[in-house]
């Protein structure tokens, strides 16, 4: 009596506990490494959650499986309170519900093989959305899975993270097809084995190809380990100017041409005289050129500036600002109309944006700089890149991640752009990751979480742009395109059953 209890309320509630099951698939995918197989079966709960439910019941099935996988991936996201938390969680899981809103009108079971493009067309452009304007946030996508299987990311050199995107979601749908309808063609399954074996050929030939040739730099990545979370406590200004200075005399034993420090390493502002002293003198005696992240001021806007300094026997004049600022992070919206919102912010005031991403010309050669967030983003480290980095630097304070494995997906962003642009990053964090990157996403030197220490390594300065570079999001607006035309073609079905009624998936 029990069981069969049980198994009617397993049959009446499958749609949901399938949902939830692939959200925790998803979940788990991120970030541990060898967990990015995963994410090649994690939708596959979701696309069974989605035979015959109607357009609500889709909607609904996608929420339940966005809520779950954002609601463990952004976990971290509590400290700043649990109401942050649960609006981000909800907008994320939003997108999730809209794919699965549209997968009922272009499933392979409605619109044929076509459904086999257009299904991974709409992941593909929903995560591009989630790029763009003030609130982007890319946080949890497909790409980041892959970041450690270097085979398959080294598609992101021709289509950006997109091409990630689409071939496992492609999987996904091809696996499920196979599972719930297997009287269908073998076609879709071995054209989709076909293209995963073509992209791992072209993985395979980009690891072992020989390095393009190019003047050797060496640089050195001094990290702090100081946890100063969400606010400094006192003194924290002398003990990190003393570690700092500390650790940079250290990395230049081995006489790099640069030293990179964190961000705001010294949370203060550095265009004062005085701190134009101490840091001309520290970059003196240490025969090196320093890179340092603190607060850059600007009297006149009344507001500090996160920023990236040059120094030399001097601070140059050259000043990188963060364009992209984390919301409530670094600025409040409508913090002015809005005024129970300053209760969620970081900070009593708005740190500055920048206006441009401009390059510093550093003894390493030009870089292009992202000041942590700002590494999500693929447009920004493309077009530095088009613009004439031949290096790229990200710059964080992770302190506020604590031990949780945020630190670690966040360092797969890196990885990922990096790959993308061919070149190498040099990646300082206030608490760790640091690490050294080559252009195939290898991290060549690395420091651990809350260590104390230095990195030190030899790069190669490029000049050559990758076809994504030139090229940019091609791939994801032929996704737009498509899924236009998936659209399009669905609208010429007749309809089976009515609007409310149910539709089948796959």
């Amino acid at each position: 009596m029990s069981l069969n209890i049980n198994y009617s309320v397993i049959r009446r509630f499958r749609h949901v506990l399938l949902a939830i099951a692939s959200g925790l698939v998803l979940a788990f995918a991120l970030p541990r490494p060898g967990h990015w197989l995963l994410a090649w079966i994690g939708l596959i709960p979701l696309f069974a959650a989605l035979r015959n439910v109607n357009i609500r019941g889709a909607l609904l099935c996608g929420l339940i499986t966005g809520l779950t996988y954002f609601g463990i991936d952004l976990y971290w996201i509590t400290i700043f309170g649990h109401l942050p938390w649960m609006v981000l969680c909800l907008y994320q899981a939003l997108y999730v519900a809209v794919f699965a809103g549209l997968y009922l009108r272009l499933s392979p079971g409605r619109i044929g093989w076509m459904g086999y493009v257009a299904v991974p067309a709409v992941w593909v452009v929903l995560q591009f959305v989630r790029t763009l304007g003030a609130y982007g946030f890319t946080w949890g996508s497909f790409a980041h899975t892959q970041a450690d299987n270097l085979v398959i990311a080294q598609i992101a050199t021709i289509t950006g993270p997109w091409g990630i995107d689409f071939l496992v979601c492609l999987a996904n749908l091809v696996l499920a097809t196979a599972i719930f309808a297997p009287r269908r063609k073998i076609a879709p399954v071995a054209v989709t084995g076909l293209l995963t074996v073509a992209v791992c050929v072209f993985g395979v030939m980009a690891l072992s190809a020989k390095p393009a040739p190019g003047q050797e730099k060496h640089v050195a990545i001094v990290q702090g380990g100081l946890s100063n979370g969400l606010k400094a406590p006192p003194n924290y200004i002398r003990r990190a100017w003393d570690t700092y200075s500390r650790l940079t005399m250290q990395a230049a034993v081995g006489n790099p041409d640069d030293i990179l420090w964190p961000e705001t390493s010294l949370p203060v502002d550095l265009s004062t005289p005085t701190w134009d002293m101490l840091l001309g003198r520290l970059a003196t005696a240490a025969h090196s050129e320093l890179l340092v992240g603190g607060y850059d001021m600007d009297a006149q806007a009344g507001g500090n500036y996160n920023s990236l300094f040059r120094c030399n026997a001097h601070i140059e004049d050259e000043v990188y600002h963060k364009v992209q600022l984390v919301p409530f992070g670094e600025f409040v919206p409508l913090r002015d109309r809005l005024p129970f919102l300053n209760d969620y912010g970081v900070r009593p005031e708005d740190v500055l944006p920048g206006t441009d991403h401009i390059l510093l010309n550093s003894r390493i050669g030009r870089a292009g700089t992202s000041v942590c967030f700002e590494s999500l983003f693929p447009a920004i480290a493309r077009t530095e890149t088009l613009r004439g980095a031949q290096v790229l630097l990200v710059i964080t304070n992770d302190s506020w991640f604590g031990h949780s494995q945020a630190a670690r997906e966040h360092l797969l962003m890196a990885k990922l752009r990096a790959i993308e642009n061919r070149r190498y990053v040099l990646r300082a964090a206030e608490t760790g990751i640091s690490a050294v990157i080559d252009p195939l996403g290898r991290v060549r030197h690395q420091l651990g979480l809350f260590q104390q220490g230095t990195i030190s390594g030899t790069i190669v300065p490029s000049t050559r742009l990758s076809f994504y570079t030139a090229c940019g999001d091609w791939f994801a607006y032929a996704s737009i395109v498509i899924t236009v035309l998936g659209l399009a073609l669905s609208a010429r079905k007749p309809k089976a059953e009515s609007h409310a009624g149910p539709r089948r998936g796959i």
